[in-house]
């Protein structure tokens, strides 16, 4: 089955996602809002269409993740206006989050959207078989805190 029988869910904007294409391959797909781009420009003071864009991808496998305590990771520059870009040979039986990042020359790697996380098939599942449904979401989200009913304009409490 190619790639252009695949339904793809269209991010909204501002988002990074990341779904399954077939059994080895799946496809991140992004939408940069105009102000995401007028905000870097501004805060930067660079041109944002002569940045070089990243996609970081990271294996947050039975982790918590906290944006930098994957057990590894690995860098592919890519075109940012293209909107799609898709990854091939992940290791099976692991869980993966990408992001989205541009290198900004005083500020170096700056991320711009992460994206959901998925769990790579076991080995056993036929390469060519094209997965119909997305699998399960691994929890890999930091719990969210209890707010009190009474705060400070600028101070958190936790209960």
């Amino acid at each position: 089955m190619s790639e252009q029988n695949i339904s793809l869910k269209q991010p909204l904007q501002g988002e990074l996602h990341i779904q399954w294409v077939t059994a080895d391959k799946l496809v991140l797909l992004w939408d940069i809002t105009l102000i995401t781009k007028k905000v870097i420009e501004s805060y930067f003071s660079v041109c944002f269409r002569d940045l070089v864009a990243l996609i970081r991808i990271y294996d947050v496998t039975d982790i918590i993740f906290d944006g930098k305590n994957a057990h590894h990771f690995y860098e592919v520059s890519i075109p940012l206006n293209n909107g799609q870009w898709f990854i091939k040979g992940l290791a099976a039986n692991r869980s993966y989050i990408a992001e989205l990042a541009v290198l900004i020359p005083t500020a170096d790697y700056f991320p711009l959207f992460r994206s959901n996380c998925l769990q790579t098939p076991n080995l056993d599942m036929k390469n060519s078989q094209v997965i119909k449904q997305q699998p399960e979401m691994i929890a890999n989200q930091v719990p969210l805190p209890k707010w009190r009913k009474l705060v400070s304009t600028y101070s958190y409490y936790e209960d």
